[in-house]
């Protein structure tokens, strides 16, 4: 258990967590009155946090958009900071999380507001089609579509890629940009637009099912952490990954299984020390450093 000490509490924060309810042992029994609940109570409780920094809405500049894909098409977002001048932006390609079967472009949108503002960045975000009504890899290769479209659309949503090109995502959102980094790094359509750089917050990258032998006495946390956050447990993880009715051992689902690593853009990985996804992280970070990646680990 290599990583089991991270998962210690502060006893400052104990006694907050005891007050506070535990999930639902599953999000999914009814899954239309999960997502709304995802989408009024859990969206609502994070803008709620943010709303008081919000920037003024003079500041910043947002436009929908719709972008075709195989079978349909999938909303954008993009955000900007408002300038009089015809000013570029670095871009940074966002997609959001929920477990692959929750989400929308809206839990984001108080927080990329935020940040188009004080980095003063272009930034796309990314809606996909969810399971189980659509199953693995359709969210993938929207979103793949949709950082197409951004390098095809850069001149359109003021973003010079020159300037700097990153890709990042929460949660399930992560596992689909870690993802979109392996695709374009072997896509000659990205050959003169080279993504730069990478975010992965708290990111699952391995399904459980697939985990090598090598890897077991690291990858405790889905044990250690089985119920231990008050947000996510185990079982709602290996739910959501039969919900999406993909091979564990496809690379593309499970990236800690990617062939190689060597010439990946920077990374900045977050985990949280209680998080059942704890241990992807971590080990990505590691094959990440092996391959020359330069990389940054917060806990």
């Amino acid at each position: 258990m290599a990583y089991s000490h991270f998962s210690e509490s502060n006893p400052e924060l104990e006694p907050i967590l005891a007050a506070l309810p535990p999930p639902p042992p599953t999000f999914t029994e009814d899954l239309v009155a999960a997502r709304e609940h995802f989408d009024t109570q859990f969206i609502e409780i994070s803008r709620g946090f943010l709303r008081p920094n919000l920037p003024h809405a003079t500041e910043y500049v947002t436009d929908d958009h719709k972008v075709p894909v195989d079978g349909g098409e999938v909303a954008v977002r993009c955000y900007r900071p408002h300038s009089l001048q015809d000013a570029t932006f670095p871009l940074f390609f966002w997609v959001h999380g929920g477990g692959w079967v929750f989400g929308n472009l809206e839990q984001d949108d108080y927080r990329l507001r935020m940040l188009a503002v004080e980095l003063h960045i272009t930034i796309v975000a990314a809606d996909y089609r969810l399971a189980p009504e659509h199953h693995f890899p359709t969210g993938l290769n929207d979103t793949y579509a949709i950082l197409k479209w951004s390098v095809q659309n850069a001149q359109c949503i003021k973003a010079d890629l020159s300037k700097a090109f990153i890709v990042g995502g929460q949660s399930a959102g992560a596992t689909y940009a870690a993802t979109l980094i392996h695709r374009a790094q072997r896509d000659k359509a990205f050959g003169q637009h080279r993504i730069t750089g990478q975010v992965l917050q708290i990111p699952p990258l391995l399904h459980p099912d697939a985990t090598p032998d090598e890897l077991k006495g690291k990858m405790t946390s889905y044990v250690q952490n089985a119920t231990s956050s008050l947000i996510l447990w185990a079982s709602h993880i290996l739910d959501y990954y039969d919900k999406m009715q993909g091979s564990p051992s496809d690379p593309e689902l499970s990236p800690l299984l990617q062939p190689s690593f060597a010439g990946l853009p920077p990374t900045y990985i977050q985990v949280c020390g209680a998080d059942p996804v704890r241990d992807d992280g971590l080990v990505y970070a590691e094959k990440l450093e092996a391959a020359g990646v330069p990389t940054k680990l917060d806990v």
